[in-house]
């Protein structure tokens, strides 16, 4: 199998792997100076770990002037080479060796794995090393011959794009992304491919099996070989799902700063104002001027909307004091049903509660903050199903945790949407705030629970999943 790539480990899984290594290898950075060494290494130059680690390479083993002048500027020389050096051992006289290296960069900069072979060892022997190392790597290596044919591809790859080795090898290079939905920058990866354009970590991501997938792509033509090239590709996803979690936070904490900076000073002359404006209704209602009495409504209604807006702003600017202890989550459920009832009838609504067990396991929770996301999730079930139908709250588990679903009738969530509804500010109610389901995440977040919601033309179901007490 012909290997040419770059080797872009993160620094602390390639030190692991080197230690573990029952081949002799060394990891040496842009400097010439040793990173890490197998205890294969260390055999063959009969030497302690702490005499050869953070000193110079050329001390125990000599490279060609141009090989070291490759590793001190590997940007012009990446990749894959193989190299002759002597090998330098403790109390005895050099050994010709056979060296493979393998450039990547990390985070602390570049770094140059060294496989090293006695001459006396085969091709064979350098070659099945090289598939092992090529097929333990996180990041998915896909080989393409002349005519942009697939010839290998190692595991890491057949993961991310859906696919079997035995299957793909021999195929074009369409079909190595035939099972990928939604992708995003999938088109322009297999323009420049075939344009045979090498690039570096450009983003793609994809959904393979309804699981979203985010990548970093190179590409690169491979030295003296006939035309082959190759693909490295790195999975970012959980970096990529991080980030977006800092960005969220970063707009809570946004919202926090101008709560509390512009709540208070806006209450304050709305509750004057609104006062002033209940005394001029009744003064109409005594008159008997029903136009103007009805524009005073109005004006109320809109006064009490914005006050309701100015608290959702400091429920989510407000940090919160979460006090978790043992709740009886059937029992509080129990204790919101008459509650929850009483919105339900003003829009028809039934409300049924179906609890799936007999005996449920206390969960590990702050009560006052969980009543009210519960009564926040029933409100926009409601709401959702207008006039009439039918809300569902159901109550499942085991020891572990307990899921709490809320289940209205209503029309669902388009697939488009349902990403942003826990944004705040994001609704798509004529008065809604957008912050009522951003309030209820951030919640349960904070006591340690998730929420999740799914949904389709029958209406949505939201799902609270709560960490059950341990004894």
């Amino acid at each position: 199998m012909p290997i040419a790539f770059h080797l872009d480990l993160h620094p602390d899984q390639l030190a692991s792997w080197v230690k573990n290594c029952t081949q002799a290898v060394v990891t040496v950075d842009d400097q010439g100076v040793v990173k890490t060494v197998s205890p294969q290494f260390l055999k063959l130059l009969q030497c302690p770990l702490d005499q050869v680690v953070e000193q110079p390479l050329d001390r125990y083993l000599h490279l060609p002037p141009e090989e070291m002048e490759r590793l001190r500027h590997p940007d012009a020389h990446g990749g894959l080479r193989w190299v002759q050096g002597e090998l330098l051992p403790f109390g005895s006289s050099p050994k010709t060796v056979t060296l493979q290296r393998i450039s990547g960069k990390s985070s602390d900069g570049w770094l140059h794995l060294l496989l090293i072979y006695s001459r006396d060892q085969g091709a064979h022997h350098l070659q099945r090393h090289a598939e092992q190392i090529v097929n333990s790597l996180p990041q998915g290596i896909v080989l393409l011959d002349s005519t942009l044919r697939v010839t290998e591809i190692n595991p890491a790859a057949c993961r991310m794009f859906g696919v079997n080795k035995d299957d793909l090898c021999g195929q074009e290079m369409k079909r190595l992304f035939l099972r990928l939905e939604g992708g995003e920058g999938v088109d322009e990866l297999e323009d420049r491919i075939r344009r045979r354009e090498p690039f570096r970590d450009i983003p793609a991501s994809w959904i393979l099996e309804g699981v979203p997938q985010v990548v970093t792509v190179d590409y690169e033509i491979a030295a003296e070989s006939g035309g082959e090239s190759f693909l490295t590709i790195n999975d970012i996803t959980r970096n990529h799902l991080l980030d977006l979690k800092v960005r969220q936070t970063d707009r809570l904490a946004m919202i926090g700063q101008m709560a509390a900076g512009t709540a208070h000073e806006i209450r304050n002359p709305l509750t004057s104002i609104r006062g002033f404006l209940q005394v001029i209704r009744h003064t109409l209602d005594e008159r008997g001027d029903l136009k103007g009495q009805g524009y005073a409504e109005i004006m109320l209604r809109e006064i009490d909307r914005i006050n309701h807006l100015l608290g959702e702003f400091l429920l989510m600017g407000k940090p919160r004091n979460v006090k978790k202890r043992r709740v009886e989550l059937d029992h509080s459920l129990r204790e919101l049903l008459p509650i929850i009832e009483n919105e339900a009838i003003l829009h028809n609504i039934e409300v049924r509660y179906l609890p799936g067990l007999k005996d449920f396991p206390p969960v590990w929770a702050d009560p006052e903050l969980l009543k009210q996301v519960v009564l926040n999730l029933c409100k926009n079930g409601i709401e959702a199903m207008g006039e009439g139908g039918l809300l569902q709250l159901r109550l499942s588990g085991d020891e572990e945790r307990l899921i709490l679903e809320v289940e209205d009738h209503g029309p669902g969530i388009p697939d488009s949407e349902i990403n942003l509804i826990f944004d705040p500010f994001y609704t798509t109610k004529e008065n809604g705030t957008g912050l009522g389901l951003a309030v209820s995440k951030q919640i349960i977040e904070d006591i340690g629970g998730e929420i999740q919601v799914s949904s389709g033309e029958a209406g949505s179901i939201f799902s609270v999943i709560l960490p059950c007490v341990r004894d």
